[in-house]
């Protein structure tokens, strides 16, 4: 017993659902996606290399060459032949605040990846929502025809018996002509909504129209200041920091040390040592001005961190408002539609009695039929509002 549960069990989580397969081959496939892979692994590199010195020079050459013998000699004591190897020695704290940002760089990539993984599966969601509530709303309206044909069949025998018009007649042809009409609408938007849905994904795939699991999200309880659009400007504001950091020793020296062999064919051969060290003489129009430059930045990443998280906030806000507005509506629209089918079964029982009119009950199917599809509506809307509020938490 234990056994068949457990193997229902791994068959049921091994069958993903139709979106789930659709967000799956996107996220595997995205140019997006993959692109901040690379430029992740590129500051990877970057904080690694950032820790090593510049490669060494090698010089050669000649010294103190008279014009009329272009070599050297013995008869020129002081001509010799050269061979010489230098390092420039950057200060371990350029190199590892250098390394540092780098490394800050890396976490925005990061955060920016998780960002546009989060967008695509919300895109690739609502696509697919919209599609199948517009295979939804072509049902619906199939179904809306097919009671047009049997109120006509039945108008048509009234009309033969002298209790039907024409018009009555007329009427219903009309409203089956418009109701054909918006069923090709419909299926003319499915087409662009899978061409969307398909450009998203990276591949054509056929769509069955399986009912998705939407989480219900208790918008209350979604904390702004986590939202990941806060999270990437706060990483951006950090990398800002850390360069700013690095500018700030920038006017500290470095050390060259070189060496330097020299052959001397008239004498004995001689070698030099030297060193040397970079001079912050130009430090308050250079160094100083770089220092300011990056707090001039990071003074304005805070200003937009700033005005991303008014944004969210009124994001946010803005779906509570909706979510509140959907309900109400949904509720609104429940009840009327509740009390026009019971107006409409009195208005049939008067209609045979010949003490209706057949126009009432016409607009009384067509109110119904549209409170149909408005609920369709907003059935939609509030899933997509949670799929939407989905990338905020």
């Amino acid at each position: 017993m234990l056994l068949m549960i457990f193997t229902l069990l791994i068959i049921s989580l091994s069958r993903a659902g139709e979106l789930e397969e659709l967000i799956k081959h996107a996220l595997e496939n995205s140019p997006t996606l993959k692109t901040y892979k690379h430029m992740k692994r590129s500051a990877e590199y970057r904080e690694v290399y950032s820790k090593s010195l510049p490669n060494p020079s090698i010089s050669v050459g000649f010294n103190n060459i008279p014009i009329n013998r272009p070599y050297p000699s013995k008869y020129e004591p002081m001509s010799s032949f050269s061979i010489g190897i230098s390092q420039m020695y950057i200060l371990p704290v350029k190199r590892e605040r250098e390394s540092f940002t780098a490394r800050m760089e890396g976490e925005v990539f990061k955060l920016q990846e998780e960002l546009a993984r989060r967008e695509l599966i919300r895109d690739i969601k609502l696509k697919y929502l919209e599609w199948l509530y517009a295979k939804k709303k072509e049902d619906l309206l199939r179904n809306i025809l097919s009671e047009i044909r049997s109120i006509e069949k039945l108008t048509e025998e009234n009309y033969k018996l002298g209790k039907a018009s024409l018009s009555d007649l007329l009427s219903l042809k009309a409203e089956a002509l418009r109701v054909e009409r918006e069923i090709k609408n419909l299926m003319e938007e499915r087409r662009l909504i899978k061409a969307e849905i398909d450009s998203l994904v990276g591949k054509s795939m056929e769509l069955k129209g399986e009912e998705p699991t939407i989480e219900e999200i208790d918008l209350k309880e979604i904390d702004e200041d986590k939202s990941p659009y806060l999270r990437v400007v706060w990483a951006e504001v950090e990398r800002l920091k850390a360069e700013l950091e690095r500018r700030k020793v920038e006017y500290l020296p470095d050390l060259e040390l070189m060496a330097e062999y020299m052959i001397r064919p008239g004498l004995d051969n001689m070698f030099s040592l030297r060193a040397s060290v970079s001079l912050p003489l130009r430090r308050s129009r250079r160094e100083n001005l770089m220092v300011l430059e990056k707090l001039e930045d990071l003074k304005a990443k805070e200003q937009e961190l700033e005005k991303v998280r008014l944004q969210v906030k009124r994001d946010i806000n803005s779906l509570r408002i909706e979510e509140e507005r959907i309900r109400e509506l949904q509720s609104l629209t429940e009840e009327l539609k509740r009390e026009k089918e019971r107006e409409l079964k009195a208005l049939q029982v008067s209609y045979s009695f010949g003490k209706a009119d057949f126009r009432d009950i016409l607009r009384l199917y067509r109110e119904l039929w549209e409170l149909r599809m408005n609920l369709l509506e907003l059935e939609l809307s509030k899933k997509s509002l949670y799929i939407r509020a989905e990338v905020y938490r």
